[in-house]
């Protein structure tokens, strides 16, 4: 094979092995598409802002916010779970009011208030469930079809248990992101 040859098929392999890499990192770049000149806006949030169970004291979260046209991208990414995390799923969703000194304080879970009468909790929410790695690491990431308006939602708390999808609940408030939708 000539050198040049050579040198290509190693860079095009190369560049296939990078591609989970580059998705691994779509929670800080915006998508390609995404044009701050055609109403769309990005918001990052760092945190948490409150720990509720001394058990997550170690936790690092990133909230990523992209309201679009007509839909609100959610990313999620959560790090420095302990290890008896690892392999469980844990709720996290939007919620109506910034972090405070009380679980309590953040409010109820943020629900579209265009929802049509009977919509389920799952349409109307914004639910991010992350499941933890053995590293003690977890992404998630929802789209929801309507825009969160500015300032109707306060922070992301992430919960003890897997959201019940009849209910929404998931348990106790152990960390809190405050987040400037």
């Amino acid at each position: 094979m000539r050198p040049s040859v050579r040198a290509a098929v190693t860079l095009a392999a190369a560049g296939a092995a990078l591609v989970p890499l580059s998705n691994a990192s779509a929670l800080t770049d915006p998508e390609p598409h995404d044009d701050p000149h055609k109403g769309t806006h990005k918001i990052v949030a760092k945190g948490p802002a409150k720990v509720y169970d001394q058990r997550y004291q170690q936790t690092k979260t990133k909230v990523v916010v992209v309201r679009k046209q007509d839909k609100t991208v959610v990313k999620l990414r959560v790090s420095g779970f302990p290890e008896e995390a690892a392999g469980r799923t844990f709720g996290a969703h939007v919620h109506a009011d910034k972090c405070g000194p009380k679980p309590e304080d953040a409010g109820p879970h943020y629900q579209n208030p265009a929802a049509a009468p009977g919509t389920t909790l799952r349409e109307k929410e914004i639910w991010l469930d992350v499941k933890i790695g053995r590293d003690g690491d977890g992404r998630a990431r929802t789209t929801v079809p309507w825009k969160v308006a500015k300032k109707a939602a306060g922070s992301v708390i992430v919960h003890a248990e897997p959201t019940d999808p009849k209910t929404g609940d998931a348990g106790a408030r152990l960390t809190c992101t405050d987040v400037p939708f």
